[in-house]
């Protein structure tokens, strides 16, 4: 891709002079002029197109277009080898190319290995927009980019609080520790909360002896209990200093209660949540 101050000439140029060379199509798409194109855009000028009439080889001609009219980096020609990797192509159709052109021709007719325009067909899948910008204005190289898009890929996802702030790995097992013991003890309590509710409410014999204190005092342990599941990495500690926080009492995360009851408001909105 042309650099913008080079686009912007161009731009210029056009808007004073108009297009000189028209924008060549092939099947409905640009297969020479991209940036005369964009430039028309950015002069706000009507463009010309033409059809490549399908005398000779689209391949033959692109690389003629764009290789050959100026000097391209390996990671550049690499970057128009993966383009035009099994485009359909003219001449001799008993040679077997009428088919289209396979990634081993593109990367000889280019000049590139194999391997690298292999690379290049997964930057083209994989990599962001600017990354593959910057591969075809020269600034960075195919090889760079695949590492970085593999790195990325690689790396284990993030995982976050129900606010959505990261979790400090140093906290990651006791979180999950704890969501656990929150979530078996929350279901036996529940339980037994649950059926003694019941069984006093049919008046059950065997439960003559129990009150409803007993049913109001698992209500209060399901509610304590609550507090034993993770809810936000302490916003005092940040899960770091978490042995002396008096916030989150050594294990820092905090519960729901917590996070509603004892974060200031400002807290809150600096870590983007209500």
């Amino acid at each position: 891709m042309m650099p913008e101050t080079d686009l912007a000439e161009l731009a210029a140029d056009i808007k004073q002079n108009g297009l000189r060379a028209p924008i060549t199509l092939l099947d409905g798409k640009v297969l020479d002029g991209r940036n005369r194109y964009r430039a028309c855009q950015i002069a706000g000028v009507e463009p010309r197109f033409k059809d490549f009439n399908g005398n000779g080889d689209p391949l033959a001609f692109i690389i003629s277009a764009n290789v050959r009219r100026r000097h391209l980096t390996e990671s550049q020609r690499a970057m128009i080898a993966a383009k035009i990797a099994n485009l359909k192509r003219g001449g001799d159709r008993r040679s077997g190319l009428a088919g289209g052109t396979t990634t081993a021709q593109a990367a000889e007719e280019l000049g590139v290995g194999e391997r690298t325009v292999k690379r290049a067909k997964e930057v083209l899948r994989d990599a962001p927009p600017e990354d593959i910008d910057a591969i075809e204005r020269g600034e960075k190289t195919v090889t760079e980019v695949a590492r970085a898009a593999k790195a990325k890929a690689e790396r284990p996802a993030e995982r976050l609080d129900k606010t959505g702030y990261p979790i400090p790995e140093a906290i990651l097992f006791e979180w999950d520790r704890a969501a656990e013991a929150a979530k078996t003890l929350l279901s036996h309590v529940s339980a037994a909360r649950s059926e003694l509710k019941n069984a006093l409410a049919e008046g059950d014999a065997i439960f003559a002896e129990v009150t409803n204190t007993t049913a109001a005092d698992l209500d209060n342990a399901y509610t304590s209990l609550k507090c034993v599941a993770p809810y936000a990495v302490c916003t005092s500690c940040q899960g770091h200093a978490r042995k002396k926080c008096s916030l989150c009492k050594g294990r820092g995360f905090i519960s729901e209660f917590a996070w509603r009851s004892f974060v200031p408001a400002e807290i809150k909105k600096l870590r983007g949540a209500k």
